[in-house]
């Protein structure tokens, strides 16, 4: 597999590895694999279990609540356990949910599974976070991460519909889910121990009010939030129009079978937004790039809302997707750099967990409410809220 190369990068550094980054890069693809297959699984639930809308809400809202909770909690004890161990039971965890789901056809039962989901995969996704905080260029680390992490969820988009999901349902979409976490934790073992970047921040408890001290200690984790909170209403943004793409494909007379189609052809192309930004890195500085990607952004919901046909609704959303992956590079590498002690650049798993509670909440009601126009234009408007927050941290730490 080829990984982009920058000159930034150390070959005698324990993260800057191609093994690393490759392990990383899969097992955060589990972390990543409900909400990148959202449509699929959320169509097939509803299908097999005759769920409401507001039933299949509550149970992706569940997993979350329980993804955000270990993203949260991973502040406290990943840089303290071994890594590899760590690896090993997320992929464990989230094995065994996906087993037992096929099990049971209870609502609370599946809920309560979604939300055990949840730890294993949430936990994935943190630990694929801090791993690649440690490298020496985040922006490329974040970006071939992210390039990495879309191929599970782009394989069985491509094939569960058209293979699996007429023959075998809900059932053989979850073993097949459950195959694909078996396989991809065996990379576990190629993953450092621990990290390189240190566990403690400068002490304020004996620090003055106004001190040095308290301002390095501070201004870091207030960045961390901020660089947090444009990445959440970014891909809030994002899921919004991404968890209704393909209604509003067949809301527009498309056929189901093309638009199937079209929504893994749209996760290739968010692979190839991230290797893309994993090449650019920060060549052209911090701003330019993510400048860039937010008018292409608006450009494709634009493209998708004025589409009247199979291929212009396909421009517009591999377009649209592309800039998924490629934004969130940026995203991601800046918190990398603002968190000198590597443990809050954790916190931005929760982008993927509290986003993808905004996101389709609001979507949804909007799709009711006013139609798929007013999700496009939410999108938009996240987009180019999250880019002035960003460009407000940028700014900031060149002070």
């Amino acid at each position: 597999m080829i990984i982009p190369q920058t000159s930034a990068v150390s070959t005698g550094h324990p993260i800057d590895r191609k093994s690393v980054y490759i392990a990383a890069g899969l097992l955060s693809g589990v972390g990543a694999l409900i909400s990148s297959t959202m449509p699929m699984v959320i169509g097939t639930m509803a299908t097999t279990f005759s769920f409401s809308e507001s039933e299949l809400g509550d149970i992706i809202a569940v997993f979350n609540l329980t993804f955000t909770l270990i993203a949260i909690a991973s502040l406290f004890f990943l840089r303290r356990i071994n890594w590899k161990f760590a690896a090993f039971l997320g992929s464990a965890v989230a094995v065994a949910s996906l087993l037992a789901v096929t099990l049971t056809s209870s609502y609370q039962s599946i809920t309560i599974l979604f939300g055990v989901m949840g730890i294993g995969i949430g936990g994935l996704y943190a630990l694929g976070m801090v791993v690649m905080g440690d490298s020496e260029n985040p922006d490329r680390a974040f970006g071939v991460k992210l390039g990495l992490e879309a191929l599970p969820s782009t394989m069985l988009l491509l094939v569960l519909p058209v293979f699996v999901i007429p023959q075998y349902g809900f059932t053989g979409m979850a073993y097949a889910m459950a195959a694909t976490c078996l396989l991809i934790g065996l990379f576990s073992g190629a993953l450092p121990s621990r990290g390189v970047k240190s566990n403690t921040v400068p002490s304020t408890k004996l620090a003055p009010v106004g001190s040095p001290i308290l301002k390095l200690s501070s201004a870091p984790f207030a960045l961390s939030l901020l660089t947090l909170a444009a990445g959440i209403v970014f891909f809030s943004g994002i899921i919004a129009t991404w968890a209704f793409l393909e209604i509003i494909g067949t809301d527009k007379g498309l056929a189901a079978d093309r638009v199937g189609v079209i929504l893994a052809l749209s996760m290739i192309s968010s692979a190839v937004g991230a290797f893309v930004a994993a090449w650019l890195g920060n060549r052209f500085g911090r701003n330019w790039p993510l400048i860039a990607i937010i008018v292409v952004n608006i450009v494709s919901l634009i493209v998708i809302w004025k589409s009247a046909s199979v291929t212009s609704f396909g421009v517009g959303a591999i377009l649209f997707t592309f800039c998924v992956n490629y934004g969130l590079a940026y995203f991601f590498g800046l918190s990398a750099e603002v968190d000198i002690s590597g443990r809050f650049v954790a916190l931005s798993a929760t982008t993927l967990s509290i986003g993808g509670v905004i996101g389709p909440a609001l979507g949804g009601r909007m799709m009711e409410s006013q139609g798929f126009e007013a999700v496009l234009m939410f999108s938009a408007v996240c987009s180019i809220l999250s880019l002035a927050l960003y460009m407000i941290v940028v700014r900031t730490r060149s002070l």
